[in-house]
């Protein structure tokens, strides 16, 4: 990923090597496997968490089902791809849940659980269900913004179909749901996902500079561009040093912009730019690209 992001959602398809994801779905599937055989040791693992008029569905810690080593390897994924795209490095342990005919999720936000929320489908492609969508309200004013014209489902919202092997991340202040799921009851034709949550853990380098190096070089202007810009902005603004051997910032850019606010955002991004762009670094033998969190 090379522009920055500014939607309220990504989705990335194939997330992981197709042999990897079909090593924990396999893992899936040989727990439900024997039904007549099962035994309270191995399977009375699924809380069966239901809130009237939130949440019905059956979840669990997903190493009670996957092989702990195969979570861990996918927890590492994440890290390492939201640390380069995003730099947002804290990725929360997941949990596995499955739908079955009758699970949903009611309209509802994780404004204080993380910046970006996880969702990663183990769902089969070929299921005998229907349903099971993410779905993700616009963030735009739904009221004011269609006064003169009639809208409904898709014209007011996104669905993101759990295709396997896909990823689908969302701020975590956005409403989202969860569309009822249809039909089997068997439940390897439901909906199967790892999902948690992303937040920020500080600078991510990779070049010569050390990651302290670059934190300690970046905190003072942060908190400096706190107190003179960040005053009514809420949410993050990630950006991308490329320094040079120098020591010298010879490009900034920024990865993730999900900055909200009554005042000119225009303004603060300049001044962020214009800030960390006369940061100097230690000279060292090679370049290092560095992605600085800004959370306001």
């Amino acid at each position: 990923m090379d522009e920055c992001v500014r939607e309220r959602f990504i989705v990335v398809d194939d997330f992981v090597p197709r042999e990897q994801a079909a090593s924990m779905r396999q893992d899936i599937d040989a727990h439900f496997d024997h039904p007549d055989r099962h035994v309270a040791a191995t399977h009375q693992v699924w809380n069966y968490w239901h809130v009237p008029g939130s949440y019905t569905y059956l979840r669990t810690s997903p190493e009670k089902v996957i092989e702990r080593s195969k979570v861990e390897a996918f927890v590492a994924a994440l890290r390492d791809w939201a640390g380069r795209n995003l730099g947002l490095a804290a990725v929360t342990w997941p949990y596995l849940s499955l739908y079955v005919p009758g699970c949903a999720q009611g309209l509802h936000n994780d404004s204080t659980n993380g910046r970006l929320g996880y969702v990663f489908s183990l769902t089969r492609d070929d299921r005998h269900t229907m349903g099971g969508e993410t779905l993700l309200m616009q963030d735009r004013d739904l009221f004011r913004t269609a006064l003169d014209r009639a809208q409904a489902g898709t014209d007011l919202y996104d669905l993101v179909t759990p295709r396997f092997n896909r990823l689908t991340l969302f701020d975590d202040r956005i409403p989202h749901a969860v569309q009822r799921l249809e039909g089997s009851m068997d439940p390897v034709e439901g909906r199967f996902v790892l999902h948690g949550h992303i937040s920020e853990a500080g600078v991510v380098a990779e070049g010569s500079l050390t990651v302290e190096a670059v934190q300690e070089r970046v905190t003072d202007p942060i908190k400096e561009l706190h107190a003179s810009v960040g005053q009514g902005v809420r949410g993050p603004l990630v950006v991308s040093l490329q320094i040079d051997q120098s020591g010298r910032v010879e490009d900034i850019r920024p990865l993730l912009d999900r900055m909200v606010s009554d005042a000119d955002l225009d303004s603060v991004r300049s001044a962020v730019t214009q800030r960390l762009s006369t940061v100097r670094f230690p000279a060292m033998p090679g370049a290092t690209r560095a992605n600085v969190p800004l959370i306001f």
